[in-house]
Order: C-alpha cells, then sequence, then structure tokens
C-alpha cells in the first residue's frame, strides 16, 4: 500500500507515491524543481523552490515597558542558561522589578 509506505517515510526530498509516479513525472514535469537534496540534507531542507529565493523580515515593537516584564525576564533566563552574560544584562537593565547583576552585592 503505497500510502501506508509514505506514512512511514519521513526524511525525503520529494516522495513519488503511488503506480503512476514516476520520477520524470513527479519530480521534473510536476514536481516544483528538479533540484532535491543530497547527502542526508532532506533531514532538514526540501527541493529548491522560490521560497530559498525570498528574504525573511521579522520585526518586533514592544511600546509598553510593564507589559513586556515577562519577556524581559524570559529573556533574562535564557540568555544565562546560554551563557550570553551581555544579553543577560541588557535585559536586566529593561526590567522593571529585578535588580542588575552588576549592580548586587553578591
Amino acid at each position: 500500500n503505497a500510502a501506508e509506505v509514505a506514512n512511514k517515510c519521513a526524511n525525503y526530498g520529494g516522495l513519488f507515491v503511488g503506480e503512476g509516479a514516476d520520477e520524470v513525472l513527479c519530480d521534473y514535469g510536476a514536481g516544483p524543481n528538479h533540484t532535491l537534496p543530497t547527502g542526508g540534507t532532506g533531514k532538514y531542507t526540501g527541493g529548491l523552490s522560490v521560497f530559498n529565493f525570498l528574504r525573511i523580515r521579522t520585526w518586533m515593537r514592544v511600546d509598553d515597558a510593564e507589559k513586556s516584564q515577562g519577556m524581559v525576564d524570559d529573556s533574562i533566563v535564557m540568555a544565562r542558561l546560554e551563557g550570553l552574560e551581555g544579553h543577560a544584562r541588557a535585559a536586566e537593565a529593561r526590567s522593571l522589578t529585578k535588580e542588575p547583576a552588576y549592580k548586587s552585592k553578591a
């Protein structure tokens, strides 16, 4: 059963399912692109597509210091867990509730 086999597959760049799913049709003719991942890279990426050429941009807006305190506190903890002391101190400088480590007498 082709569907059962397909459901068991996890790492692939192109999965051709069904009796008529020939490589030339699925990978080249009807598929998104003939350039598929090799060397095990199918574990984390698919075939080359228009998405590879898009510039992804993110932006954040934080206007309310009080409402952002949960994020500030989380940033302090995460930065210290990752050994990024400069980030932790930068977050502490924005905290309304925590005394920065550089000001403590510990």
